[in-house]
C-alpha cells in the first residue's frame, strides 16, 4: 500500500466521486453533465477496488490538520506570532460556530464517509470471491468507523449517513443521531472489519487496515465510552500480537520507518509532486529558525509547549526523539521533532506517515481499562513495558488513583504530538483544570486564552451546516 500511495488510477473514476460526493448533505451541487451515472459505474470489481482507494486517499486532507482540534487545543502545543491569524482560535480555544477550520474538518470528514459509502452501497452485485469482497466491506467500515469516531468526539450527535445520498432532498432529510447512537453505529462497523481483515499484509498491500487495527479502535472507543470491561475484554484479543519487547522508540519514528513493527495503522503520505505529501515539516518547525531545521520555510504552525517540554522525566529516551528546542535570542521554542523529517523537498512534500494507532497507544489503552476494573497490579505489567523501553524505572504498588494518574502521564508523553491529548483530557474529565493551569502559568505572548468552561468539550456545528440544513441543532455554549 506503501507502494501505490491510495492513488487514483483512472481519472473518471476520481471526477465520477467528486461529483456524488458534491451531492451528499451539505455539499449538493448540480452534477456536471457527461460524467459516468455511480448508478452503472460499479460493474467490476476494479472500480470497487478504485472507490475504497478514493476512501484511502481522502483520509490524508484529514489527518493533515487533524493535529489542529487533537493537540493544538491542549497544554501540549501552541501557535506562535503570525500563524495566530490561521489557527490561534484553536489554540486560544476562542473558536465559534463560523470558523472556517471548524467546517472544513466537518466536509471532509463527510468526504470520506461518502467514499465509503459509496463501496458499500455498490459491492453487493459485483462479481468477486467472497473473501474479496469481505476485505472490501471491512476496510470500507473501519474507515467510515473512524471518521465517525472523529466526529462524535468532536461534535457529540452528528447526522449518521450510511448510505450513498442521490438527492438533494435526502441530503437535507438529516437529523443530529444521538451520541450513542453514532457510537453504536462505529462499534458495529469495527465489530464487522476485526472479523472479516487479516492480521496483516505483505507487499503493495502493506498499510492496509488490519483485524488488529479494528480492534484496537474498538478497544479505543470502549474506552471513550467507559465501557472499560468491553475495552478490557477486546484489547486482550491484540495484546499477544505486540512485539515483545517493544522496538525502540527512536526506531518508531524517523525517515524510512514508515509501517514498522510498531505502527497498526498509519495514514500513508508520499513525496513526489503528487499532492499526497504533508506539511507537518513546516508547520511544525519554529518559524523563526528559517530553513535551518529542515530545509524549508517553517511556519509555526503547531509548536510544543514548555509545559510538555518540561513533563518528561529525567532519563527519558522519548525526550530528544520526541521534541527540539531551538532558540532566538532570549526565546526558545519547542516542536514535535518525531513528526519532522530533514529531507523535506517542499513545505507540503512531506513524506513521513502519521500515526493513528500503535502498539504503545494500545498497550496504554489497555492498562487503562485494567486499572479501571480493578486490576491494578496487572495494569502497571502493562504501563511498564512502556516505560522500560523509555529507558524509566517501574512504577510498583501503586493505588488505583496513582495507577490512573501514572498511566494518564505516561499516556501524554508516549503520544505527544500524535493527535491523543485533547480528547484524552476531555474523557478523563481533566481538560477544564489542565487547561485553567496552563492558561495560568503559560500565558500566551499574544491574544488570549477563552473562558475555559464545559462547553468546550465539544466544537460546534458549523454556520453553514445549520444554514443549509435547518434540522441540525447548535451544541449549548454556541
Amino acid at each position: 500500500m506503501k507502494n501505490i500511495k491510495y492513488k487514483l488510477g483512472i481519472l473518471i473514476v476520481a471526477l465520477m466521486l467528486f461529483s456524488i460526493l458534491s451531492c451528499k448533505k451539505s455539499f449538493v451541487d448540480i452534477i456536471p453533465q457527461g460524467l459516468v451515472p455511480v448508478s452503472t459505474y460499479y460493474a467490476s470489481e476494479i472500480d470497487i477496488k478504485n472507490a475504497l482507494t478514493g476512501a484511502y486517499n481522502s483520509l490524508r486532507p484529514v489527518y493533515n490538520n487533524q493535529w489542529a482540534f487533537a493537540e493544538l487545543p491542549s497544554d501540549n502545543t501552541q501557535t506562535v506570532g503570525e500563524t495566530e491569524a490561521a489557527w490561534g482560535e484553536q489554540d486560544k480555544l476562542s473558536w465559534i460556530a463560523s470558523s472556517t477550520n471548524i467546517q472544513a474538518a466537518w466536509a471532509r470528514y463527510y468526504t470520506s464517509i461518502a467514499y465509503c459509502n459509496l463501496v458499500l452501497d455498490h459491492i453487493g452485485p459485483v462479481p468477486m470471491t467472497e473473501a474479496n469482497r469481505n476485505s472490501y466491506i471491512g476496510q470500507a467500515k473501519f474507515l467510515r468507523a473512524l471518521m465517525y469516531f472523529n466526529l462524535v468526539r468532536m461534535f457529540g450527535g452528528v447526522p449518521l449517513v450510511l448510505n450513498e445520498i442521490t438527492s438533494e432532498s435526502q441530503a437535507y432529510s438529516y437529523d443530529r443521531a444521538p451520541v450513542a447512537e453514532v457510537y453504536a453505529q462505529i462499534e458495529a462497523d469495527l465489530t464487522v472489519a476485526g472479523s472479516v481483515l487479516p492480521s496483516s499484509y505483505t507487499g503493495v498491500n502493506v498499510g492496509r487496515v488490519t483485524s488488529i487495527a479494528a480492534k484496537a479502535l474498538l478497544g479505543k472507543v470502549y474506552l471513550f465510552e467507559n465501557k472499560f470491561p468491553e475495552a478490557e475484554s477486546k484489547l486482550a484479543e491484540i495484546i499477544p500480537s505486540a512485539p515483545s519487547p517493544l522496538i525502540s522508540y527512536d526506531q518508531v519514528f524517523g525517515l524510512g520507518r514508515d509501517n514498522n513493527a510498531e505502527i497498526i495503522f498509519s495514514i500513508q503520505y508520499l513525496t513526489g509532486g503528487f499532492s499526497e505529501g504533508n506539511t507537518f515539516a513546516s508547520g511544525f518547525v519554529p518559524q523563526l529558525s528559517g530553513t535551518t531545521i529542515i530545509g524549508v520555510t517553517a511556519t509555526s504552525l503547531n509548536l510544543g509547549s514548555k509545559d510538555l517540554y518540561n513533563s518528561f522525566e529525567p532519563g527519558d529516551l522519548r525526550f530528544n526523539v520526541s521534541i527540539g528546542a531551538f532558540s532566538s535570542g532570549s526565546t526558545v521554542y519547542y516542536y514535535a521533532k518525531k513528526l519532522i523529517y530533514s529531507t523535506v523537498p517542499s513545505g507540503s512534500e512531506g513524506d513521513n506517515d502519521w500515526p493513528v494507532l500503535r502498539w504503545g497507544d494500545v498497550i496504554l489503552m489497555y492498562a487503562e481499562a485494567l486499572n479501571e476494573n480493578n486490576r491494578t497490579p496487572e495494569a502497571l505489567i502493562q504501563l511498564n513495558k512502556v516505560r522500560t523501553r523509555a529507558g524509566l524505572t517501574p512504577k510498583l504498588n501503586l493505588t488505583k488513583v496513582d495507577a490512573r494518574i501514572a498511566i494518564q502521564k505516561d499516556r501524554r508523553i508516549e503520544l505527544c504530538f500524535e493527535g491523543e491529548r485533547w480528547f484524552d483530557l476531555i474523557r478523563w474529565n481533566i481538560f477544564i483544570p489542565v487547561m485553567e493551569a496552563f492558561k495560568t502559568n503559560y500565558p500566551p505572548t499574544s491574544g488570549a486564552f477563552a473562558n475555559i468552561v464545559p462547553e468546550m468539550s465539544l466544537f460546534p456545528i458549523p454556520t453553514r451546516e445549520r444554514s443549509l440544513n435547518p434540522n441540525l441543532s447548535q451544541n449549548p455554549g454556541y
